[in-house]
C-alpha cells in the first residue's frame, strides 16, 4: 500500500514541478491527485479491516479447532473400525445387518435391484420411493409376493 501513497506522491511532486499557472490543466491535474490521495487512504483503510478480519478468523478457527477436539476427542482415526476404507472408493456394505434395523428388503419392479426401506420412510399407504430409480414402490404388494 505504501507503493500506491509514493506513487501518488511522486505524480503530486511531477505536477508541482510543472510550475502551472492556475489553468484548468492545473485544476484537472490536481483534482486527480486528490482523488488519488482519497483513494489511498480508503485503501490503507480495507487493508487494515482485513487484517483485522484475517486475525480474527485465524481466532475463530483455533477456537474451532479446540472445540471440535473437546467435543470429537483426539484424532485417533486408527482406533476407529469401521466399514469405510479411505483407499476404497465405494463403502463396503456386506458388514452392516440390516436385520438390527427397521429395514424392509424388496426388490423393485423397475430397476430389479434388492433395495432395503427403513419403515419410516413407508407411507400409510405401504408406498416407499426406490432410492436407485425414484420409482414408487408398492412395499407392502412387494412383501407379499417374496
Amino acid at each position: 500500500m505504501s507503493d500506491f501513497k509514493s506513487k501518488v506522491s511522486y505524480v503530486k511532486g511531477l505536477a508541482d514541478g510543472l510550475e502551472l499557472q492556475d489553468s484548468k490543466e492545473k485544476k484537472l491535474m490536481m483534482e486527480i491527485i486528490n482523488v488519488l490521495t482519497e483513494m489511498g487512504e480508503a485503501l490503507d483503510e480495507l487493508e487494515n479491516a482485513v487484517e483485522e478480519n484475517q486475525e480474527y478468523l485465524e481466532s475463530i478457527d483455533e477456537d474451532l479447532g479446540e472445540l471440535e477436539e473437546d467435543y470429537y476427542g483426539a484424532d485417533d482415526d486408527e482406533d476407529e473400525d469401521d466399514d469405510y476404507d479411505e483407499d476404497e472408493e465405494d463403502y463396503d456394505g456386506d458388514d452392516f445387518d440390516f436385520d438390527d434395523e427397521d429395514f424392509i428388503e424388496v426388490e423393485c419392479p423397475k430397476c430389479h435391484e434388492t433395495v432395503y426401506i427403513d419403515e419410516d420412510l413407508i407411507d400409510e399407504d405401504g408406498k416407499a420411493e426406490c432410492p436407485n430409480c425414484k420409482v414408487i414402490i408398492d412395499v407392502d404388494h412387494a412383501k407379499d409376493t417374496e
